[in-house]
């Protein structure tokens, strides 16, 4: 697909916005801390009220990630959308608690009825955008299709809907090259070794091979968007068809000279395409 800058203005009503106002913060979920960042626009006079009701863009890192390996893109978005952002460390990763220690098979689907209803209703999120990476995008999917949450719309880069051979090898080849992408990894973690294994040892767990949501991603009745780097090591563009055809309002962009951490790769056409998508998913109003 050929890309264009969308020209969008910095936020719905034109204005831009310089002031940010930062907050990093522990949940307590069963005992479990979680951290979690919210970032704030300061105030534009853009007229958006920022209650506990009104949108709220919320995002979730890949298996491998965390707040800080979002880079730029959380103030990115609370800038140009003129809304609260809020990203947050799943248990082991980051800055939180590292529980649990192993990963079943169904530590998706227990991110998504669980984990991310208790962190949206602890901060009083009632209207969330959700945007996942790669793990993140797929519980964010998983999340809308059983409506554990009911989110405004879900913009997902770098999905899982199911299991591709390729993923699998680019899995066992980063493992061949383990202990200096842990030594990477503890720059953004305080747990790199654990957070590195279980997500190795799940993924590579043969029953693992028939995980399927695609059923799931039919069920979804809100926007979704869904973006990809051609040059994925973890995904094909059979993710993006799968999800743009399954689910009933979803459309899906594939991004040259762009890998899977495409918020790294092509920071501005993530930005562009995000920030369009929440324009369009927010109620007029908000």
């Amino acid at each position: 697909m050929v890309w264009e800058p969308l020209g969008i203005s910095p936020t719905p009503d034109g204005n831009v916005i310089d002031e940010l106002v930062t907050v990093d913060g522990h949940l307590q979920l069963d005992g479990v801390g979680i951290a979690y960042r919210k970032i704030s626009p300061g105030d534009t006079g853009t007229g958006h009220q920022h209650g506990r009701a009104s949108p709220v863009i919320v995002m979730l890192h890949e298996g491998l990630g965390s707040i800080t390996q979002w880079r730029e893109l959380p103030e990115v978005l609370a800038r140009r959308c003129g809304f609260d952002v809020i990203a947050y460390d799943r248990s082991g990763y980051g800055r939180s608690d590292p529980v649990p220690e192993t990963y079943s098979d169904g530590f998706m689907e227990r991110e998504a009825t669980e984990v991310l209803p208790a962190v949206l209703h602890e901060l009083g999120v009632r209207s969330p955008v959700l945007i996942g990476h790669s793990d993140g995008a797929s519980i964010s999917l998983i999340a809308a299709g059983l409506e554990s949450v009911v989110p405004l719309g879900v913009a997902v880069i770098a999905p899982h809907s199911f299991i591709e051979d390729v993923c699998i090898d680019g899995i066992r080849a980063i493992d061949s090259q383990r202990e200096p992408v842990i030594s990477g990894l503890a720059r953004h973690h305080d747990h790199p070794r654990l957070a590195f294994e279980r997500w190795r040892d799940v993924w590579l767990t043969p029953q693992f091979r028939d995980w399927d949501i695609r059923p799931l991603i039919e069920r979804i009745a809100c926007p979704v968007l869904v973006l990809q780097g051609e040059g994925d090591q973890y995904g094909t563009e059979a993710q993006v068809s799968t999800i743009v055809r399954s689910a009933p309002d979803a459309r899906g962009h594939l991004l040259a000279d762009c890998g899977h951490v495409a918020h790294r790769d092509q920071p501005e056409r993530i930005a562009d395409y995000l920030v369009e998508f929440v324009s369009e998913c927010v109620p007029a109003g908000s």
